[in-house]
């Protein structure tokens, strides 16, 4: 019991402190906020993707023939929607980033100029080709967002700018402080870009993909690092802690979204852990819903049941974390980090034996789960089918893991409630 406590201790008072300044750190922040900024066009492109591409042959001929398929209205939706993510990430990373710092008066700095100086980064680094996807490039683009948005507020903190008479609109003078870091950041993207056309990948762009980031997102996607992901997210919510913005958002999330394509040979996509994994949200916790309401014996379980299964079945699960609750709750602790291994080990292993498909199409994050499965993989009807089994799978083996720990927690209420000790 003793080195239990000194374990909850080491947890609680060097870990997640740590946990919560890397959630806070400031790039991080701006990583997630150009994903966030994405999502909207991604859930809208997804609509669109599995209006025109749904699995019955008579339909997808009918929308092919009406012109709304391939190279039609429905596909430019896509296009225009999944196709632009890299470059909303330039503009966002960058903004989000340089709005963060704030001037020596302590004035906040005025992140815009900053996210429209990392367009034309990102275009000079890219110099992207007719046919190829903006979004083939959102890694680089959140990189040159970064690097952007601390030169640009490192020309504003050192004071290194134009500087008009406060008559002047502002409107106005926004533009000429942007000038000069302008300048700079352009001449420099420019400089170190012209090398690469010498050689035989074109663009640093297309170097840095086939490169370092190609690599990243080999590691990324991998069997090991994804359960490390999965085991601290879930650790850092049993601590209070938002496991997701922590560790999903920022680090992983770019990695799986940059290989989330029809067709992709990659296990490890972001429908794999979004829709996969994640059965009712983080911590697979649909299951224990279900045994709230159809199971529990105290009023507590039964009362969280009632309000959790409506955001639980959009995978919302905030009122199963934070009202059963599980956040430093020892009994759920330990089901809610197992479960989600379990889950992708699970999936992993069916996918790469060729039992499940790859799910590789985004839907919007909130489609319930079963319907999620069959609109998340490529493929006919019966493809699609074995990603709901793989679901119904997990849903089980998700439901008999948290089965004893909510029970146990579920009689330890009911005494508490008849006054028992």
């Amino acid at each position: 019991m003793a080195k239990d406590s000194k374990g909850k201790s080491f947890i609680e008072d060097k870990f997640v402190p740590v946990a919560a300044a890397i959630g806070g750190q400031r790039h991080l922040l701006a990583l997630r906020d150009g994903i966030v900024m994405i999502m909207p066009l991604l859930i809208v492109g997804s609509f669109a993707m599995i209006i025109f591409q749904f699995p019955i042959p008579a339909w997808y001929d009918w929308i092919e023939e009406i012109g709304w398929g391939e190279g039609g209205h429905l596909d430019i939706v896509v296009g225009f929607t999944f196709g632009i993510s890299a470059i909303v990430a330039a503009f966002g990373v960058a903004a989000s980033l340089a709005g963060s710092y704030k001037k020596p008066n302590g004035e906040a700095i005025d992140g815009l100029p900053a996210g429209v100086l990392s367009l034309a980064v990102f275009y000079i680094i890219t110099q992207i080709e007719e046919g190829t996807p903006d979004s083939a490039y959102l890694l680089v683009a959140m990189f040159f967002a970064i690097c952007t948005g601390e030169v640009y507020r490192l020309f504003i903190q050192k004071g290194w700018v134009i500087k008009l008479p406060e008559s002047v609109p502002l409107a106005v003078s926004r533009q000429f402080t942007a000038l000069v870091p302008g300048i700079v950041v352009i001449f420099v993207a420019w400089i170190i870009a012209i090398p690469m056309t010498y050689t035989e990948y074109h663009t640093l762009a297309n170097w840095l993909n086939e490169g370092l980031f190609g690599w990243l997102s080999s590691v990324g996607t991998s069997f090991p690092i994804t359960m490390f992901a999965a085991f601290l997210e879930h650790l850092l919510w049993t601590f209070g802690l938002h496991g997701a913005a922590v560790v999903i958002f920022p680090f992983f999330e770019p990695l799986w979204l940059a290989v989330t394509n029809p067709g992709t040979t990659s296990i490890i996509t972001w429908p794999f852990y979004e829709n996969g994994i994640w059965i009712g949200g983080s911590g697979a916790t649909l299951p224990v819903v279900i045994y709230m309401l159809v199971f529990a014996k105290s009023k507590l379980l039964k009362d969280i049941g009632k309000v959790a299964i409506g955001p639980g079945i959009f995978n919302i699960n905030e009122p199963v974390t934070f009202g059963l609750p599980v956040v430093l709750n020892p009994i759920l602790m330990i089901p809610f980090i197992i479960t989600p291994l379990v889950l992708v080990i699970i999936t992993y292993a069916g996918t790469s034996i060729g039992i499940f498909p790859i799910l590789d199409r985004f839907i919007p994050w909130t489609t319930p789960v079963f319907i999620s499965g069959f609109l998340a993989a490529s493929g006919g009807i019966g493809s699609r089918l074995m990603a709901v089994v793989n679901q119904i799978i997990c849903f089980v083996v998700a439901f008999l893991i948290y089965l004893p720990f909510i029970r146990a927690w579920d009689i330890i209420n009911v005494k508490q409630e008849a006054g028992v000790k």
